[in-house]
Order: C-alpha cells, then structure tokens, then sequence
C-alpha cells in the first residue's frame, strides 16, 4: 500500500499532468463556444472530452503499463524531461499535440541527438531505451486507433464554410485529448530527487524505481467529403497496421542498435506522413455537405431528443415536416408548430434513398426537435 502511494505521489507532482488537464478543459470550451457562436447551441453541453479525458486515458494507461511492465519497459529522468518539454510545446501546436506516437518518437529522436551532442548525458545502454520507445510507441499508434474509432464521434463539431462556388457546405472535426498514466522501470537508485518517497524493486542483483507518469495520447481528425465515423473506420486499419511496423521496427532496432537513429527518423516522417494522407483521402470523396436547394441539410443531433428517437442523422436532408414542404429553416419551424405534439418527416440519406419517420415532440417546445442546421446568416 506504501509502495503504490509513494507511485502516486510521483504522478501527481508531474508538470505535464496539470498542463494536460488545463488544456483539456480549454479544448472542451473552446468547442462549446465555437457552437454556441454558429449555431446558437452546443452539439453536447455535457462536455464529453472531459469524461473521456480521464476514463479511456485511465484504460489506456493500464493496457500500455501491462505492455512495459511485461516486457521490462526502463526509462532515464534525461527523456522523461525532454518528453514533458515536447509534449507542452506540441499541445500549443495542434494538431500535433494529440498525436502520442509523434510525442514518444519526437522526444526519443531529440534524446538521441542531444547525447551525440553532449555526451556527458549519455547513460549505458541508452540504445536499448530508445529501441524500447519505438515499440511503446507502436503500441500507442495501435491504442489510438481504436480510441479514435471508439470516441471520434462522440466529439464531432460541424463547421460551416463557403465553398469555391459561393454556396455554404460543411466539415466536421473532432479532437479529443487523452491523459494515460503509464508504469515504467527506470534502473538504478541513483537517477531519481532523493525525496525519500520513490518505491524500489529488487530483480536478482539490479534495482529498479517503479513510477507512474502520464503520456498524451489523443487525435484531432477532420472529415471534409465523408461522415466522421468513416473516415475512422477506414483509418482504423491503417493505424494498427503502422503500429504493428513501429513494434517490428523497435524489436530488430533493439537486435541491431546502429540503425535505430534512421528508425526514428523514417517512423517519425511515416507519422506526418499518414496525417497528411487522410485528410488527402478525406477531401478526394464525392459526398458534399452543401446547404441543398430544397430541404435543409442537418448537420448534428442532440442527444436524448426526438431527433435522436426518430434515427436522424447528421447528412440527412428534411424535405417534408407535417405534409409541407420545406425549403428553409424558418418554414420548418413552421411546419413543425403546426402540430404541437408530433412531428412527420420525409428525409433523404447520402445515398438518395427517402425514408418516413415520426415521433412525438416537447409540448411546450414543439421547436425544440434537436437537430443542428445551416444557420441562415
């Protein structure tokens, strides 16, 4: 009980965390005010990110600690200092910042380049630690991929933009910041502050310090010509694909340690790489978020509203409410006052299919059917 206090004690006087959780707040109001100032409301007032900030940043620490903790994962205060230096810069460079295999990478790259320049810094086996960062960062490139498939929708911010042709179209972003505390091994009792606290581990004759530090993970993702939970799914692949290479890369680094600079180097490139490939892949769709001549376009849901009941979808255009047709936003408000209890929809999907669907609506707030739209001006 002792041990794991002290472990906390270690995590908790970390700068980075109190950055990180700064910066997450800001993330969630600063969404929050965009879409209050676009649309008058805010897509989710609950603020998600913050919940999923500290619940799947808490699962994704414990998967990766069961990664370095099985296979001995040791770390030195020398990176852990140019980590927290890299991290901080980067979340004020987004989209950078959410990127945590660009952070493990970017640092361990510095690390190295900053021991070939002073060598004094330098420490015994210091090849073996970055082979041991390539591979953490594998398996974070694989975790961030299903963390993006699993909440990038959860976050989803339309924007409204014109289009080269004069006419309003939309996009969707979604960024979401993670905060993972990760176990780690650093060797050895004389690296650490002597503050009396840090807990010690005796494998056979060598002694390891066990601390807690938390890594950034996250993703910022934009969707241009396609819905968000496409261009995740299809992402999806490529990440845990990438990742695997990362941690194939980090073990024949680890067997071959003259060739881990240039690993880092090509794993790091790789990385922008990939960024710059989706949002390519993104734009190059043929769907197109303009505001449609008839019928208006919905760009966002609120949950736990009729909309939500009635399986509305951002994409989806009304061109009926009530048996009238709709052309804008006020003469939908219209037609949907003029049955104060139930609402009756014509909408087309992105596939040009049609579909009927109906629900009750808020009696004393017949307008209030939870759907975001083109504002008007």
């Amino acid at each position: 009980m002792e041990m794991f206090v002290n472990m906390l004690l270690t995590f908790f006087t970390t700068p980075l965390l109190w950055v990180a959780i700064v910066f997450a707040f800001w993330l969630a109001l600063h969404r929050i005010k965009h879409e209050r100032q676009t649309f008058r409301i805010a897509v989710n007032p609950k603020w998600p990110e913050l919940k999923l900030f500290w619940w799947h940043g808490l699962l994704a620490g414990l998967a990766l600690s069961c990664c370095t903790l099985l296979l001995g994962v040791t770390i030195n205060l020398n990176w852990w200092l140019v980590y927290q230096i890299v991290a901080v810069v980067a979340l004020f460079l987004m989209p950078i910042g959410f990127a945590g295999n660009v952070l493990i990478l970017l640092s361990a790259l510095l690390y190295l380049i900053s021991a070939m320049i002073w060598p004094q810094y330098q420490i015994l086996a210091g090849n073996s630690l970055l082979a041991e960062l390539l591979i953490v960062a594998g398996l974070i490139t694989i975790l961030t991929g299903f963390l993006q498939k699993w909440d990038a929708t959860k976050v989803v911010t339309p924007h409204v933009i014109t289009s080269s042709r004069g006419r309003m179209t939309a996009m969707f972003t979604s960024r979401q910041i993670y905060l993972a505390p990760v176990f780690f091994l650093v060797p050895g009792t004389n690296q650490l502050p002597d503050w009396g606290f840090w807990p010690v581990l005796h494998i056979g004759q060598q002694s390891f310090n066990i601390v807690i530090l938390p890594l950034i993970l996250g993703f910022s993702v934009k969707a241009i010509k396609e819905l968000m939970s496409a261009l995740v799914t299809r992402d999806l692949r490529t990440q845990i694909t990438f990742g695997g290479v990362i941690v194939v890369a980090g073990i024949v680094s680890f067997i071959f340690p003259r060739i881990i600079l240039s690993t880092l180097s090509v794993a790091l490139i790789i990385c922008f790489i990939l960024q710059w490939r989706l949002r390519r892949q993104s734009r190059a769709n043929k769907q197109h978020f303009t505001k449609p001549y008839a019928g208006i376009r919905i760009l966002g849901v609120l949950e736990q509203t009729p909309a939500a009941k009635m399986g509305l979808e951002a994409g989806d255009v009304i061109v009926e409410c009530n048996g009238q047709a709709i052309s804008n936003n006020e003469n939908f408000y219209q037609a949907i006052q003029s049955h104060s209890t139930y609402c009756h929809l014509k909408v087309q999907d992105l596939q040009g299919e049609y579909r009927i669907t109906e629900s009750a609506v808020f009696a004393d707030a017949p307008h209030e059917l939870g759907v975001i739209l083109f504002p008007e001006n």
